[in-house]
């Protein structure tokens, strides 16, 4: 299956048309999807609400983690040949590289994949481009109907 070893460029901080998430965790949060390149996904976090702050403030990690997992398992659905649509995650580390704040934009690739899993990459960005995150994990395809596929 498809293979990439790189990470997206800042040329593609701005993000196209975003729309409402279909998960409704990330409507909660507040991100929305934006449409990328064929094994790629873009989150766009347009506001950190004070109920996502931490202490600093600046972006809680969790909120950070939640978006890296989601770009991830995105991206491994996003590819052709994918077996599902929907991947579920395996592993996953993180790094937190400095404060998340005011918009953020995820953006994550796949390294590799095969039938059943896929290894994929992420990195989340402020709208000055500035690093904030980054994170890689391997997730598996799920191929059982999920409750948004049954609707």
């Amino acid at each position: 299956m498809h293979t990439d070893t790189g990470s997206p460029t800042t040329a593609d901080a701005s993000p196209p048309e975003a729309t409402q998430d279909r998960n409704a965790f990330m409507r909660l949060i507040g991100a929305m999807q934006v449409p990328a390149a064929t094994g790629r996904a873009r989150i766009h976090l347009p506001h950190l609400r004070e109920d996502l702050l931490n202490q600093l403030p600046a972006a809680h990690g969790g909120v950070l983690m939640t978006l890296l997992d989601a770009v991830m398992s995105r991206a491994a659905g996003a590819l052709p040949e994918a077996p599902s649509q929907t991947a579920v995650t395996v592993e996953m580390s993180s790094r937190f590289h400095r404060p998340g704040q005011g918009e953020l934009y995820a953006d994550g690739w796949v390294v590799q994949a095969s039938r059943s899993l896929c290894s994929c990459a992420a990195q989340i960005t402020d709208a000055q481009g500035t690093l904030v995150a980054t994170a890689q994990g391997t997730f598996k395809y799920w191929l059982k109907p999920t409750e948004l596929e049954k609707k």
